[in-house]
């Protein structure tokens, strides 16, 4: 009986000993299983893409990843034009413009596409999307604004990058969706911005209604203190003075000059002059391109630069 009682428990023992083994080696399976995940999800070095998808339907985020991009490395955001000309590989698409001058710097480079499927008029491109044309508020979440703050928090996640805050620039349309996120967001995620030849702007004051001004748009005064205090450059093309094209001409924008270059300088002027009345701190600057004129291509060599220059 006692010997029964022997094997009975050696055979419990084995069992259960066999048993550790199995789960020890499903555990171990399953942990390599996690951390191989975010290998397999990670932006690669070089071209890539990736999408987000957001109330409005689907957005494709553009991606470059130089091989010496590390943790630290800075991301960089560029927001395309009207003419939405993100990628193609062409000299005027946005991507190959920028693709070397992130290289060079090192930096994770991300761009939107907001396409005219999905994001067709000025209020859902240009303006980010965050008031119907009856002034009606939109979730921030839904905004186009919204997208480039996800594709960051996205990259961080996929690059296990150390960055808290991104690189912002836009040409033309792009640069009026920059100068109106920096109004309507204050600083909370960009670490320098670029608004580079807008077409025309959006007033801090209340003497216009929106999207010319802020009336109707209930813009609290401590976001327009923090945009304000934001490292963000109004960037200028001196030879970016037609006054034909892609260029809205109305009472409204003819009051802040005839034509982009004008009405930057005028912009410029405004704001300093609204951040002085509030007392606010405004770390806003103003620079030139000479010989420049309506072209990201001739713009983005000089923003790349004040992007990497040291304050």
């Amino acid at each position: 009986m006692i010997a029964t009682k022997k094997i009975l428990l050696i055979a419990c023992v084995m069992l259960f000993a066999a048993g550790v083994g199995l789960v020890s080696v499903q555990s171990v399976s399953a942990q390599t299983m996690a951390k191989s995940d975010p290998q397999e999800s990670a932006i690669p070095v070089g071209e890539s893409e990736f999408r987000l998808v957001v109330k409005r339907g689907p957005v494709k985020i553009f991606t470059y990843r130089p091989k010496s991009f590390t943790a630290d490395s800075p991301i960089w955001i560029v927001i395309h034009g009207a003419r939405r000309n993100v990628a193609g590989h062409g000299s005027s698409s946005y991507y190959d413009v920028w693709q070397p001058l992130a290289e060079r710097a090192g930096a994770l480079l991300l761009l939107p596409e907001f396409t005219k499927q999905v994001w067709p008029t000025s209020w859902q491109f240009q303006f980010g999307n965050v008031r119907t044309p009856s002034l009606d508020p939109i979730p921030w979440k839904d905004t186009g604004f919204a997208v480039a703050e996800m594709a960051f928090r996205k990259a961080v996640a996929m690059t296990g990058s150390h960055r808290q805050r991104f690189f912002l620039y836009g040409h033309g349309g792009g640069a009026q969706w920059v100068q109106r996120y920096i109004l309507q967001s204050g600083d909370r995620y960009v670490e320098r911005a670029i608004a580079a030849n807008p077409g025309w702007y959006l007033i801090p004051d209340d003497e216009f209604t929106y999207p010319y001004g802020l009336k109707g748009a209930d813009i609290p005064q401590a976001t327009l203190r923090q945009a304000f205090k934001t490292e963000f450059t109004l960037l200028l093309g001196q030879k970016d003075r037609r006054t034909t094209g892609i260029i809205r001409e109305n009472r409204q924008t003819r009051a802040q000059g005839a034509n982009r270059y004008e009405r930057g300088h005028f912009y410029f002027r405004r704001a300093a002059s609204i951040a002085r009345r509030m007392g606010a701190p405004f770390a806003w600057r103003i620079h030139e391109v000479p010989g420049a004129g309506h072209d990201n291509a001739e713009m983005a060599p000089t923003a790349a630069e004040l992007f990497m220059e040291s304050r």
